[in-house]
């Protein structure tokens, strides 16, 4: 399976636990804790998929670097959380670094 089919699925899953664990501290009820815990546990199967086609360092930094890009658009979007002018700053940074750490 390709690294970054399998490292899209492992962000999918990510934001979702990542959603409804802001959904469940909102409204704290059983179910979004549970299909919290679910989510999680998904994604850590994608991630010990992906490790088979990229070293643990570079999987990691892809895959944090684009869940925070990811949560803060979701946390302003969904969640009507707001973004500063430094966040936005920091996201343009991640996206380099992104960037240049695939480069070989």
């Amino acid at each position: 399976m390709n690294f970054y089919l399998l490292l899209a699925a492992l962000l999918v899953f990510d934001l979702i636990g990542l959603s409804l664990a802001k959904i469940w501290s909102i409204k704290p009820t059983p179910a979004y804790l549970i299909l919290t815990v679910i989510s999680y546990a998904i994604m850590a199967v994608f991630l010990t998929f992906s490790l088979k086609y990229e070293g643990v360092a570079i999987t990691n930094i892809i895959w944090v670097a684009l869940s925070i890009i990811g949560m803060t658009l979701i946390g302003y979007f969904v969640f009507n959380e707001s973004i500063t002018a430094l966040q936005f700053a920091g996201i343009g940074i991640i996206i380099i670094g992104i960037t240049l750490i695939q480069i070989k």
